[in-house]
């Protein structure tokens, strides 16, 4: 707990690795992709981007099913 404190004190981000999570009591559907430059955390379709050296929120998104190509024009 002590380390933990202290690495937030420092501005240290946390570590997440890749996995997918489903929680039926509350519908939930988490999945988390590591990336080259982002961390992606996504909750029911909602995608939160996470700078991976800073832990930063850079940014938000809507997962789409819609594969290239197949968008309505």
């Amino acid at each position: 707990m002590a380390f933990g404190n202290l690495f937030n004190l420092a501005g240290i981000p946390g570590l997440v690795q890749e996995c997918e999570y489903r929680a039926n009591v509350t519908d939930a559907h988490i999945k988390v992709r590591v990336r080259e430059i982002y961390t992606v955390i996504q909750v029911n379709g909602l995608e939160i981007f996470f700078h991976r050296l800073t832990g930063s929120i850079d940014g938000v998104g809507v997962m789409s099913d819609c594969k290239p190509g197949q968008a309505p024009e």
